[in-house]
């Protein structure tokens, strides 16, 4: 069913209704049946707004974010539920894995929600403006994010690994069912959050992206932080390198990650740039090219040296399918033979001064995660899944049929989920 005859999730006045409510929670509060509502809530929206961008049709949950001023409520939820993730969660999983599976799942998966949402609003340059001071730790996170992706490369690409291999070996299929019967409810959760980060954090290359295409209506101390103190231009390099979301099978097939799914890709076909291919190389064509990154960046002997690192890559074939790389490559050429100062040290400045992310110095200050850890196991996860309310609505919610084809065009994802979760609640 094409998205422009499909029924919205939710209406033009749900949707106002849902952004109106929408409120910051304390780091205590993550998890209770309020934040769950959100959550259920949040969700909705992220998939109301993706339904509209594939229709083509009126952004009115954008919109709604923009009147009501939740633009900030939203990206304090990011900055929190990343928070919880690494600094709670760790502390919990042990006491909690086999009794609260699935409302743990559910949280962890609730930042892959609001990344996804975020992807759909930083396509407008009207949006990262309203955002304004905020971007500073929305620049933050996704540094955090692109680090992780560069570090954790190899392990990431295993993703799922062994359950595409079993999907073409019958052997391997019975080993990779009989490996699942064996895993503890931890290593279950292990394995959700692998899954649910590798998303996060592919999804994070795109607002990298947004963010640098629309630098010039951001505050520049914003501007300061993707170029001076994070220098994504570094971060961005490897990812064209040694890109995660391209992988040989032992069988010598390879596959490139199109729509979020590991897909077969022939060798003939292995130059042609998917979508996600295409991330870096635009984010980086704007941090050389606009003007307001380039009255910045001091480019030093290091930083030529990793950019020219890439020049290889700008062969015809990629000329073909990405025309505006054609200045980045005259770039080059003009660079390779240009002397540039060697790297300075940072001890050459006398007075270093750094803008203070607001956001997630708000929601970790003052906060002991022992004792936040404490508080949940007492006070908030207090349920089993087979007692859990909370999941029954979530449940609800993924049996729409215009959920089922935002989420998946086959409604294989939306039965899995619902199916999933009747199981658990029964």
């Amino acid at each position: 069913v094409p998205a422009t005859n499909l029924p919205p999730i939710i209406d033009y006045n749900e949707a106002e209704r849902f952004v109106e409510s929408l409120r910051k929670f304390d780091l205590t509060e993550v998890g209770n049946a309020a934040w769950m509502e959100q959550h259920r809530r949040i969700e909705k929206l992220n998939l109301q707004a993706h339904q509209n961008a594939m229709s083509n049709s009126d952004e009115y949950v954008m919109e709604a974010v923009l009147t009501f001023d939740k633009l900030g409520v939203l990206i304090h939820d990011l900055i929190l539920i990343e928070a919880w993730k690494e600094s709670v969660y760790p502390l919990l999983v042990d006491d909690l894995a086999g009794r609260n599976n699935m409302r743990l799942y559910f949280i962890l998966y609730h930042e892959a929600t609001l990344v996804n949402l975020f992807e759909v609003f930083f396509y407008y340059k009207h949006v990262i403006e309203a955002a304004g001071e905020k971007m500073l730790d929305m620049v933050d996170y996704i540094s955090r994010k692109l680090t992780r992706l560069n570090s954790a490369n190899e392990r990431f690409r295993q993703v799922e690994l062994n359950k595409e291999m079993s999907a073409q070996d019958p052997d391997a299929a019975k080993e990779f069912a009989a490996n699942l019967e064996k895993r503890t409810p931890k290593e279950e959760l292990d394995q959700h959050w692998l899954e649910i980060e590798y998303r996060i954090c592919v999804t994070s290359v795109s607002l990298a992206r947004f963010v640098c295409e629309q630098a010039e209506v951001l505050p520049l101390g914003v501007v300061s932080r993707i170029s001076d103190t994070h220098d994504f231009l570094l971060l961005i390099i490897p990812l064209i390198e040694n890109p995660p979301w391209t992988r040989r099978l032992d069988s010598g097939k390879w596959q490139k990650l199109i729509d979020l799914k590991w897909s077969v890709v022939k060798p003939l076909d292995l130059l042609k740039v998917t979508k996600l291919e295409g991330q870096p190389w635009i984010a980086l064509y704007h941090l050389l090219a606009k003007e307001v990154f380039r009255e910045r960046y001091a480019l030093n002997s290091f930083r030529k040296g990793q950019l020219l690192r890439i020049r290889k890559y700008l062969n015809e074939l990629m000329l073909d399918q990405l025309p505006f790389l054609a200045d980045v490559q005259r770039y080059m050429d003009e660079l390779a033979v240009t002397n540039v100062p060697e790297a300075a040290s940072l001890s050459d400045n006398v007075f270093l001064f750094q803008q203070v992310a607001a956001v997630t110095d708000a929601v970790r200050r003052g906060k002991n995660m022992n004792d936040v850890a404490a508080f949940q196991k007492e006070h908030v996860f207090t349920m089993t899944d087979r007692t859990d309310k909370d999941l029954l609505a979530l449940a609800e919610m993924y049996s729409d049929d215009a959920i089922e084809h935002v989420l998946d065009p086959d409604g294989a994802a939306a039965a899995a989920a619902e199916a999933t979760l009747q199981s658990a609640t029964k």
